[in-house]
């Protein structure tokens, strides 16, 4: 949910740091920018202008690198995989940008899905298999179909067609897919009272309402075929509903046709449920609240926790203070942890504990607006999408699409070694090494995924000169086989 759209820059190359201005409460910021475009590791709590811990920069292109046309925004994301390659679909107010991802250092805007309609704030995509479904708020857009399995094979900035186009509404807030079944449910449309519109894809070229549920406004949902561990539902298809207003409910969505509430939760702090995610072992729900934290109610933000164990009786087991006071927006769960994108903090990783007693722990962070830490939806991360296997992470703002890593895979490179530093110097594509080292030393050089780039010989008692110009943009770690380590950045 957001209420005013947020302004963005355009084609924005500067170097230095964000300065906020006394128009900062309208959602405006000037940036005395960063490189946008530098693959940066996290250390001493910054990469590159960008407060972080354990998180580093892979690359970031704003929304008009991505397609947008200005004014405008950028909202949600998600992703797909084909055959190792790895694809962002990012969320702009005039369409979707597919992005690929492969080289995280290097991102290809590989297509472009022009809005069914106009432009709005707000757009949503999900995909099951190797096709997604995007729904915008913006009246008479409906669902775009799109196949992707054509995109591995598209020159970059081609436009991209739809499989097809459902119009059995109109505008839609949201858009869920149940990943195990052939089914999407539209939420917070302008049919059934916003709540859930579900459509049959079994035949994605053809896609036709199956059923409703219209007791009451749905903002978000996670829909499964439910494996959890309460025996009464085992096997079904049940959703787990965040309805704004009207707080939280658990539905058998089953039969289609008859769609079944199991249970409601109102909590008396609650003001917006906005949307929530599974633990992976079905046991719990963690929630946010997208107005407590604006309202006063919560001084720091706050990630709530259901005990789903019984699927009739609910339980609010209280809530996990965040360290700021932003407002929280999307959340998923991902192997073990909870990665939140909360509008101003950006992204937050809190590592799962012991629910029970409520029990989570901020272990990185990466801060995508360092201008600022306050509440609202003005601007931020609205979504983050932390499922690829290689680890990289998405992250979609309403001016930028940031990729990510977690640091944890190879920090062991990026530590400092027992010997003193190399001397190393970069200018104008070429670095410059040298090591009073009384053996010939041989260096390896990595970047920051902790790749190795290359192999170089550094003779006894010389300096050495390399040429880098045809390198990506970013840092690289240097180590010598006796513990020597530097570093040096390309620009």
């Amino acid at each position: 949910m957001n209420s005013s759209p947020f302004p963005t820059l355009s084609n924005v190359r500067l170097t230095g740091n964000f300065i906020p201005t006394g128009l900062l409460a309208a959602g405006f910021w000037i940036c005395l920018a960063l490189d946008v475009n530098a693959q940066v590791p996290c250390e001493d709590g910054f990469a590159g202008s960008y407060p972080c811990a354990g998180i580093d920069l892979m690359s970031v292109r704003s929304f008009e690198e991505l397609g947008g046309m200005g004014p405008g925004n950028g909202n949600d994301c998600w992703g797909w995989a084909s055959e190792g390659r790895e694809f962002v679909l990012f969320g702009r107010s005039d369409g979707t940008a597919i992005v690929e991802i492969t080289d995280p250092v290097n991102p290809i805007m590989v297509a472009d899905i022009p809005t069914a309609s106009v432009p709005s704030l707000w757009r949503d995509i999900k995909v099951i298999g190797d096709v997604a479904y995007i729904v915008s708020e913006a009246g008479e857009h409906g669902i775009q179909v799109v196949d992707l399995s054509q995109v591995p094979t598209m020159e970059p900035m081609d436009n991209l067609g739809t499989l097809a186009w459902y119009t059995g509404f109109g505008g839609a807030h949201n858009i869920v897919a149940n990943p195990e079944s052939d089914f999407v449910y539209g939420v917070g449309t302008d049919t059934f009272n916003g709540g859930l519109h579900i459509v049959d894809v079994s035949d994605p070229a053809n896609p036709v309402l199956a059923g409703s549920w219209e007791e009451s406004y749905v903002h978000d949902a996670q829909v499964v075929n439910y494996t959890g561990p309460d025996p009464d539902h085992n096997g079904k298809e049940m959703a787990f509903l965040f309805s704004g207003f009207s707080g939280f409910h658990i539905v058998d969505v089953e039969d289609k046709a008859d769609c079944q509430t199991i249970s409601t939760l109102a909590g008396p702090e609650w003001i917006y449920p906005h949307q929530g995610w599974l633990t992976e072992d079905q046991r719990f729900v963690l929630m946010n609240d997208e107005m407590d934290e604006s309202a006063g109610i919560a001084p720091q933000t706050r990630t709530w926790i259901l005990n789903v164990q019984d699927l009739d009786n609910p339980v609010i087991l209280g809530y996990h203070s965040g360290t700021l006071s932003v407002t929280d927006h999307n959340l998923y769960t991902h192997e073990g942890r909870v990665y939140e994108a909360n509008y101003y903090a950006g992204l937050q990783v809190l590592d799962i504990q012991n629910l029970e007693n409520l029990e989570m722990e901020q272990v990185a962070f990466f801060d995508t607006n360092p201008f600022s830490d306050q509440t609202g939806t003005s601007g931020g991360a609205w979504s983050v999408y932390p499922y690829f296997e290689s680890g990289n992470t998405a992250i979609s703002t309403q001016s930028h699409l940031f990729i990510v890593r977690l640091n944890e895979g190879f920090s062991e490179v990026m530590e400092r070694g027992p010997g003193a530093a190399l001397e190393i110097r970069y200018e104008r594509g070429r670095v410059h090494v040298s090591a009073p080292t009384e053996v010939s030393e041989r260096l390896r050089v990595y970047d920051a995924m902790g790749r190795q780039k290359a192999e170089w010989i550094m003779m006894p008692n010389k300096s050495a000169t390399w040429y880098v110009s045809d390198w990506a943009t970013g840092s690289y770690i240097v180590r010598g086989e006796s513990g020597w380590q530097g570093r040096f950045t390309v620009h």
